[in-house]
């Protein structure tokens, strides 16, 4: 039994994970495995029941000189993995779940200005088929706030277009609706009968529900997140932009934008698709600099304040 191997099954398919993250896990399970064949032990179910290899595997992770954050995920991936035994082998006990941390304040995330968002937005052309499905990927990231995951998860029976809305699959396959702004749609719309048509021509597979993906690339084929990440850099290349853009970003800018148009959290949070409300939480402390930042541009009497510290 290759309980590595099912793991990555279960992350994938019912936790429904991004690839990155999958990779970060499983990587983080091996290690552990390596951990206990060194010490010359078998990687089974008896002496993954042992709790001090739990307490001298984050000794030997602190020797390697790791930072905090990176024993903190690390240690979290193994929870998971043990998670998953209890659940599908009736394992007893999850031996890492007496690890604890003091919690890491969350980095404030970088947010897009609007102004650059409309620049990524303008350098695009829809007069082709591959530049028309761009425009609609930077669309559903920034005016749906989807992760990367569920982006390029799409299925062509997810897009709703009689009830102008999408059907999105989260972490753990949890299902959420997402409306669509009028140009969305209608661009989805013309999308499905007409350019996806043209990039499906290269096809020779059989389409079925189960490829049937939305977003397709030059061949037919689902795309991948790597595939997302090249479209974007390509995108932001092209206006000449010299940070790079990750899908992620825009997912912040949208939950961001809302807030500053005065969305109610726990709408943003339903939107999101967060299980926790904390989650959203960290984008009302950018809300905030950005409605003080408004405050100090815009008010009249900070406006004539800056006037006399020029005089």
């Amino acid at each position: 039994m290759d309980l590595i191997k099912e793991f990555k099954i279960f992350l994938k398919i019912e936790c429904n994970y991004s690839s990155f993250t999958i990779i970060s896990y499983i990587h983080d399970v091996e290690e552990f495995k390596k951990f206990l064949i060194q010490k010359k032990m078998c990687f089974n179910f008896i002496n993954l029941s042992k709790e001090k290899e739990a307490r001298l595997f984050l000794t030997y992770l602190s020797s390697k000189g790791l930072s905090r954050a990176s024993i903190i995920r690390k240690i979290a991936a193994l929870k998971t993995f043990y998670n998953f035994l209890i659940e599908r082998y009736h394992f007893k006990y999850n031996i890492f779940s007496l690890i604890k941390f003091k919690k890491i304040p969350k980095k404030i995330p970088k947010i897009l200005s609007n102004n650059f968002i409309q620049k990524l937005f303008n350098s695009i052309s829809i007069t082709n088929p591959l530049g028309y499905r761009n425009y609609i990927i930077l669309d559903l990231l920034y005016s749906c706030g989807l992760r990367v995951s569920e982006l390029i998860n799409l299925k062509v029976n997810d897009i709703y277009l009689d009830d102008e809305q999408i059907l999105v699959y989260g972490k753990g396959r949890k299902e959420r609706f997402i409306p669509l702004h009028k140009n969305l749609f209608e661009m989805l719309k013309y999308y499905l009968i007409n350019t996806r048509i043209q990039l499906l021509k290269k096809k020779k597979k059989i389409i079925n529900e189960q490829n049937n993906f939305l977003l397709i690339n030059y061949k037919g084929d689902g795309l991948t997140e790597k595939g997302i990440r090249f479209i974007l850099n390509k995108i932001n290349k092209k206006i000449g932009s010299s940070h790079s853009v990750y899908p992620h970003a825009f997912r912040h800018a949208f939950a961001t934008v809302l807030l500053n148009k005065g969305a109610d959290l726990r709408v943003v949070q339903e939107l999101l698709g967060h299980s926790h409300l904390k989650t959203t939480q960290i984008y009302t402390y950018v809300s905030d600099v950005f409605l003080k930042e408004q405050f100090i541009n815009n008010h009249p009497r900070n406006i004539y304040k800056k006037y006399l510290n020029k005089k």
